[in-house]
């Protein structure tokens, strides 16, 4: 490798592995019955159904389906916290970064810290959202 390029590579990587962080996200695929309904997520056009829309897993997200003639649907994306993962992670975490036991237990409770900070302690529920239109009128 070319010594004069050494530091023209390095932060080259580092600009990759900072693009790659941000908050932990989940894909929710959306579809409706008829199809190419226009899929709004929090406000931003996604595009028409079928789509997969992705969302942060730091907050509750709203998805927003519309299509002339048909009655526009709202489905709030609601984050939950799944401990159960996040324990198991930070117990697979703590015993990698750990060798005492007491190293494990507080190497465990910061990952699951860690974890809840981040959001990837949490799942977007729904996680797949299918909605049957219903025309303009007919009510529920």
């Amino acid at each position: 490798m070319n010594t004069k390029l050494a530091p023209i590579y390095s932060i080259l990587v580092c600009l990759l592995l900072l693009a790659a962080c941000g908050p932990p996200k989940q894909k929710i695929p959306v579809s409706s019955d008829p199809i190419g309904a226009m899929v709004y997520a929090d406000g931003v056009k996604t595009g028409p159904t079928p789509t997969i829309v992705k969302f942060d897993k730091q907050r509750d997200h709203l998805i927003t389906i519309i299509k002339d003639g048909y009655e526009q649907e709202e489905i709030i994306i609601r984050r939950q916290f799944k401990p159960d993962k996040a324990i198991r992670d930070g117990i697979i975490s703590g015993i990698i970064k750990g060798g005492d036991p007491k190293d494990v237990a507080g190497a465990t409770a910061k990952e699951v810290d860690d974890q809840e900070r981040s959001g990837e302690a949490y799942e977007l529920t729904p996680s797949i959202v299918t909605i049957k239109l219903r025309p303009v009128g007919q009510g529920i």
